[in-house]
């Protein structure tokens, strides 16, 4: 069961809704060094100041970053930058985008979420997490004792959350930017108590799919169980409807690096063992988007670099007898990923390296814009190949998390991402 509580959010004081650009940053976890020093100049008061603090020469740990965060934090609330709403609300965050030539809008609701471990089944992960941005994020927590980021989760809806969600919307924004994406992110508020019990009711006997902040919420998790507190038993989260138009996910194209331990001379020929492979000619927008749209029955599209040329790829016999053959516990649903195949069969067979992180990393760069994806990979010195997937839909990552499982590494990418400083949940006054 999913229960849902409004809260009292502290956010900036804003004397035009159009502020709040100067104010936000990404999530933390998409937020390079370049990105936090442009925010960081352009704003002293921007949320990147909080959730990614930098480093000081002075620092004798990292936790000295989040202390010097909460301090800054306080005294934004001490001096009024950030002021607390005078009754519990829910929040809809709205984002509009540009999606393959149209217009679509994804509306989510920013409400606090009572915690519950993942064994429960109510709250599901889709992907593993790391050690270290964990112990950051906890360190952060305990510190602050303040929900600085969102935790991004689709909610499973039967027909009436979208509907619940969408009825929340109302008056005009208090909030609103355009990312550089340009996306168009606008924030409004309700306190209407019928509106908050209806979509309360709606949620209760769904379960939610987290989509981004697998760090954040098990770090919550783990800090409400330390300290007991009945105070730190919710954490905020934006959360999306299943059924949600604008609910998008775009792919992981996989860029073949060539290093010493992973350099074919002839990656085209080791994949025709295990894939019917069909010469397309120079690659060419319409071919690729007719692809990525799922107008064609192709398992998957390579750029051969020292070629210049684009093949379909369509997964042998030779190919399905080596995946039934893996064994690695997982089910067969996740061994026919698309991922799963270029992991296999590329990266442990054909480069026969082991399909650890590190090692993935080391010899893929991944893209989501075809487009770049094209353009960075052109110099054959460099990489070997592109390997071009489809998204994967909602339905099909269900699925298989529904086993148990856990997505491969760079599977999805939920997109647009939910910024931080829209609001901010504090654990000790909600």
């Amino acid at each position: 069961m999913i229960e849902i509580k409004p809260f009292r959010g502290y956010r900036y004081k804003l004397t035009d809704a159009d502020e709040l650009e100067h104010s936000v940053a990404p999530p933390y976890d998409m937020i390079n060094s370049e990105t936090a020093r442009e925010l960081s100049a352009a704003n002293p008061h921007n949320a990147v100041h909080i959730i990614q603090n930098p480093q000081q020469p002075s620092d004798a740990a990292n936790r000295d970053r989040h202390r010097r965060a909460t301090k800054l934090l306080n005294s934004w609330i001490e001096q009024d930058i950030l002021t607390r709403d005078p009754a519990p609300c829910i929040y809809v965050y709205e984002q509009t985008f540009r999606m393959q030539n149209a217009q679509q809008t994804r509306t989510g609701v920013i409400v606090r979420v009572r915690l519950t471990d993942f064994s429960e089944g109510s709250v599901q992960p889709h992907e593993r997490t790391l050690s270290a941005p964990k112990t950051d994020r906890y360190e952060l927590l305990e510190e602050s004792r303040f929900n600085t980021g969102q935790i991004f989760s689709v909610v499973s809806d039967t027909g009436g959350v979208f509907d619940a969600i969408k009825a929340c919307r109302e008056g005009a924004p208090v909030g609103r930017f355009t990312d550089a994406d340009g996306v168009l992110h606008r924030l409004y508020k309700t306190c209407d108590e019928m509106k908050i019990a209806d979509l309360a009711q709606n949620v209760h006997d769904q379960s939610l799919l987290i989509a981004d902040g697998h760090h954040r919420y098990e770090t919550a998790l783990q800090f409400a169980q330390t300290t007991g507190n009945p105070a730190h038993a919710g954490v905020m989260m934006t959360l999306v409807s299943m059924a949600d138009p604008g609910l998008v996910i775009r792919p992981f194209h996989r860029m073949a690096k060539r290093t010493e331990k992973s350099a074919p001379d002839n990656p085209l020929g080791a994949l025709q063992a295990y894939f019917s492979c069909k010469r397309l000619g120079e690659p060419a927008d319409r071919c690729i988007e007719e692809f990525l749209s799922m107008r064609d029955n192709r398992d998957m599209l390579f750029y051969d670099t020292k070629q210049s040329s684009l093949y379909a790829l369509s997964l042998n016999d030779q190919g399905r007898r080596l995946l039934d053959t893996v064994d690695n516990g997982m089910s067969p649903e996740w061994n026919y990923l698309n991922v799963s195949l270029i992991n296999t069969i590329y990266v442990g067979k054909i480069l026969g390296l082991p399909l650890d992180g590190t090692t993935l990393h080391d010899v893929m760069e991944y893209e989501n814009d075809y487009r770049r994806a094209l353009k960075v990979a052109a110099d054959p010195s460099v990489f070997t190949g592109v390997f071009f997937i489809r998204p994967l839909n909602i339905e099909a990552i269900r699925s298989i998390v529904a086993k148990g499982e856990r997505m491969p590494q760079k599977s999805t990418n939920f997109f647009p991402k939910c910024y931080s400083g829209l609001v901010f949940n504090s654990l000790e006054n909600s």
